[in-house]
């Protein structure tokens, strides 16, 4: 999921894959999409500091690009990111319970 969503690019930084695939043990499939969404978001935001605390007003044709997402944006999205799959984890547990297959010996 997170090659999919994330996606390298040839002239950017690799991206951590294997530790993100450690680091998201418990995260469920929509966990990994808001914190693939969340990596995403950041350099946007650094873009936005910077037009932010521009005094003048910046040409259209002079706008800096939006950067890639680099190892440091896919950690604070993980330090944002909390999985939710655990706050439901009984109910799974009791649907097993009660309609799951069994091993009968």
């Amino acid at each position: 999921m997170f090659e999919e969503l994330l996606p390298w690019k040839p002239d950017e930084e690799t991206l951590p894959y294997d530790t993100l695939v450690e680091r998201s043990d418990g995260y469920s499939g929509s966990d990994i999409r808001l914190v693939c969404k969340e990596a995403a978001m950041q350099p946007l935001r650094r873009l936005m500091r910077v037009l932010e605390n521009s005094l003048e007003e910046v040409p259209e044709h002079e706008l800096p690009k939006v950067g890639p997402i680099t190892p440091s944006d896919i950690e604070t999205a993980l330090k944002n990111t909390r999985p939710s799959a655990h706050l439901h984890a009984h109910r799974y547990e009791k649907f097993n319970a009660d309609y799951g297959s069994q091993i009968l010996e």
